[in-house]
């Protein structure tokens, strides 16, 4: 290599350098990208509760969750919390409660306020037997939640809250849009933390 050509190399180079570093940022990204599509975790895998108050101790719930349920793989545990009182609780609970969420802990008055339950599972009376019960139209939608139970993760607000399972759960075993008994995470937690009648 001649000495013209390596000045042409350089000349080159000291223009075109921010361009090597966007490729190599691009590359990473992607790659990243890859990454997390290929190994996401499935959904029968992760719990998802949407809480009308406030999660205290966000780290103590998840890890006794994980706890709970590691023989059944759960992998990962997520909390959406919100005050009944936030100007943004409606939209909070209508895009994120009722798409991503397994199990959702609304207040009682919420719940009346509520036109449709079409996010939510009609409860069948293996679910509703033993427990208080949210009714409305003659259907069981909700078990009410025991807040002794749950005063250790989370602050509810003071009156009557339930657990309503959503409809699209993967966690909610027979009752799924693909059934399985073994996958039926969200379905357990609302048994042990419901109040009982």
């Amino acid at each position: 290599m001649n000495a013209l050509q390596k000045n042409n190399i350089k000349s080159v180079f000291k223009y075109t350098w921010p361009l090597y570093i966007v490729i190599a940022v691009l590359v990473t990204l992607i790659i990243n990208s890859i990454f997390t599509i290929i190994h996401q975790i499935p959904s029968y895998q992760t719990l998802t509760i949407f809480i009308t108050g406030e999660v205290s101790d966000s780290n103590s719930l998840k890890s006794d969750l994980l706890e709970k349920f590691k023989d059944k793989g759960l992998r990962k545990v997520s909390t959406i919390d919100v005050y009944d009182n936030d100007v943004h609780y409606n939209t909070q609970l209508s895009i994120n409660g009722y798409n991503s969420a397994d199990i959702l802990i609304i207040p009682k008055t919420k719940l009346e306020s509520l036109s449709s339950f079409s996010f939510a599972l009609e409860l069948d009376e293996d679910l509703y037997d033993t427990y208080e019960v949210y009714e409305k139209e003659s259907v069981r939608y909700g078990i009410q939640i025991d807040k002794e139970k749950v005063k250790k993760y989370m602050n509810l607000t003071n009156e009557d809250c339930y657990m309503v399972l959503n409809g699209n759960s993967s966690n909610i075993g027979k009752y799924a849009l693909k059934p399985n008994e073994e996958h039926d995470n969200a379905l357990t937690l609302i048994k042990d933390w419901g109040k009982h009648a």
